[in-house]
């Protein structure tokens, strides 16, 4: 398979890795005094489904092993890699991602062709068998998957925290809005008393001024009334030589 991804690379319908292209050019190098290797049986390829022997992880795997902070910082932009890591996926032999690149090399051929040919190949390398990459394949979807429910889970827990938080929100807003209204109907009421006090007060000082004003014009007149009454002793007793002055 290695020299039919260097294949592939050369006719630019995929695109090689450093190391599969350091791989790839030992394998030309070897390849001249190697000998052929035995071909291997055409039905190594079975469904996912099918594959004996092979388990998915637990579905709890992802949810209790993906790194809390990761999952704090956001719902996107973890890598797979982080994934199959944190869900316990064993590194396998020959990564179904591998297998993914020949089959999207090899789009142009119709899907029984393309089957045949990758047969073919698992056939002619014993480095590698079709298992591996199913039984890749296999635990990396049920990482996946369990990524998936936990992610779903997250979201159903955010969901409520954010439900229930917009409670707790609207309940002090209304809460504050009583309180409030309370304090401005209390205020109002503070007010008016207030009102009604300074015009008495103002009513009082008006009143006790014009009782004062009052007051000062009959005292006045009273002292008119002496003073014009004393007049007449001088008026007609005065001295000559004090009524020549």
């Amino acid at each position: 398979m290695k020299g039919i991804l260097n294949f592939l690379a050369r006719a630019k319908l995929i695109e090689l890795s450093d190391n599969e292209r350091l791989e790839a050019a030992e394998a030309e190098q070897a390849a001249a005094s190697a000998p052929s290797p035995a071909a291997g049986p055409a039905d190594l390829y079975h469904a996912p489904e099918e594959v004996p022997g092979v388990s998915a992880p637990p579905p709890g795997a992802a949810a209790t092993g993906a790194p809390a902070e990761q999952l704090a910082g956001g719902l996107e932009g973890i890598a797979l890699s982080d994934i199959y890591a944190a869900a316990g996926v064993p590194a396998s032999p020959y990564p179904a991602e591998k297998l993914l690149r020949l089959l999207d090399g090899l789009r142009a051929m119709d899907a029984g062709t393309r089957h045949a040919a990758v047969l073919a190949m698992d056939a002619a390398d014993d480095n590698w068998q079709i298992t591996d990459c199913v039984r890749d394949a296999q635990f990396k979807i049920s990482a996946l998957d369990a990524y998936q429910r936990q992610l779903t889970g997250q979201l159903q827990n955010s969901e409520q925290q954010a439900a229930e938080a917009t409670g707790q929100i609207r309940l002090a807003l209304d809460n504050s809005t009583v309180a409030i209204r309370k304090q401005i109907a209390e205020l109002e009421q503070l007010l008016e008393r207030e009102v009604a006090r300074a015009a008495q007060e103002a009513t009082r000082v008006e009143a006790g001024l014009r009782a004062a004003r009052e007051s000062a014009t009959r005292e006045t007149r009273r002292m008119d009334a002496e003073i014009e009454r004393l007049r007449e002793i001088p008026n007609n007793f005065k001295a000559p030589d004090a009524a020549a002055q």
